[in-house]
């Protein structure tokens, strides 16, 4: 039986991690949920569930059915835990998944923000704690899938991310876009905030920096293609000219299922489905752009940048602050300010660097 965490429990992610488990209990030793904020929906899970222990990243909140969150950590620092499924949002979990690396054999991870603001420091610190990374976003589970079983990084050509297009892929988008009609995506049911990120292809710009940490490729071999379905989620060109798409329905749970090493029985039916794989719409969402600017700059300081200003510029959309149309005006303003790019050429190298361009790039006056 191997032992498993799931912090993030009370998310879209760690529902999904839920159902996994619910399903192979018998496999598993559910040491931990955790959650940020959310106690009264936490302790409801550590009752279902019998997880042996719990806790919020707020500390300040004490509650008899709570540990706390550095006890818990120290409890694992030599006994390692087999699997730790970290399915928070924003870049605020960066500073818990670098310590995750210290306590678990393996960490499948959901959270963009920190593959791409820890980049090679966190791949590092990994290698360093002896704990193997696994992403679970579909995109970059299913490349990750084929390198580990198919291949190697010399006969790929290049690698394309494959976007639903989102909700306005093929209508008009207005200025001051509702957020209900935003955040309804066609085909994933995600949490909010990345569903208005998946509406203007700053969703896919995030996976492209993800990619080229993840898998340490060039600028010019990554690439974005829409595919509306939502079943093909990488598609892998080979220097031969073969290309190889990868396909699952879009469920959630296949690759928790895939990295936990369990089977799963989400079959793929192909009747009536049509596959059209196209170019994305680069002046109908400019967003990708600026992506391929940043990939071909190479500035990790600049991913950082911008993952920490979309998420504030899509946080004040959902707060009524600013009209949808600003995230993308004001993101490619950003980019396209000489002072900014000069900022964006100082180099990473510790986590203390990447706290320091967080705080630079949160208090930017937009």
């Amino acid at each position: 039986m191997k032992s498993l965490a799931i912090i993030g429990s009370t998310g879209s992610i760690g529902k999904s991690s839920l159902n996994v488990y619910l399903k192979n209990r018998k496999n598993f030793n559910l040491l931990c949920l955790a959650a940020n904020s959310n106690l009264k929906k936490l302790i409801k899970q550590k009752k279902k569930y019998k997880s042996k222990y719990a806790f919020l990243f707020n500390d300040n909140i004490k509650d008899k059915n709570l540990i706390n969150k550095d006890l818990f950590l120290d409890k694992y620092k030599n006994k390692k835990i087999d699997y730790i499924i970290s399915g928070m949002s924003g870049y605020q979990a960066i500073d818990i998944n670098f310590q995750l690396l210290k306590i678990c054999k393996n960490l499948l991870i959901a959270n963009k923000e920190t593959i791409i603001c820890g980049g090679p420091v966190f791949k590092k610190s990994a290698k360093k704690n002896n704990c193997n990374i696994i992403p679970i976003d579909s995109e970059h589970h299913c490349i990750d899938f084929f390198y580990k079983n198919f291949s190697n990084s010399k006969e790929v050509d290049k690698v394309y991310l494959t976007a639903s297009g989102g909700p306005f892929y093929n209508k008009k988008i207005n200025f001051n876009e509702k957020i209900k009609n935003v955040i309804n995506h066609p085909t994933w049911k995600m949490g909010v905030k990345i569903s208005v990120d998946s509406s203007n292809f700053a969703n896919k710009v995030l996976e492209l920096f993800e990619a080229m940490i993840l898998f340490n490729l060039s600028y010019d071999k990554i690439k974005i293609k829409v595919e509306q379905n939502s079943l093909i989620h990488a598609i892998i060109k080979l220097k031969n000219n073969f290309l190889i798409p990868i396909i699952h329905v879009p469920k959630m749970e296949i690759p928790i299922l895939n990295s936990l090493n369990l089977q799963n029985n989400f079959e793929f039916h192909t009747k009536n489905i049509n596959f059209n794989i196209c170019k994305p719409n680069l002046k109908k969402f400019p967003l990708i752009n600026i992506g391929y600017k940043i990939l071909k700059m190479n500035s990790h300081c600049a991913m950082i940048f911008f993952t920490v200003i979309n998420e504030k510029l899509a946080n004040m959309y959902l707060k009524k602050v600013i009209k949808y149309g600003e995230i993308t005006k004001i993101l490619i303003k950003v980019f396209n300010n000489k002072k900014i790019l000069k900022t964006t050429q100082k180099k990473i190298k510790n986590l203390s660097d990447i706290k320091k361009a967080i705080k630079f790039a949160d208090n930017l006056e937009l």
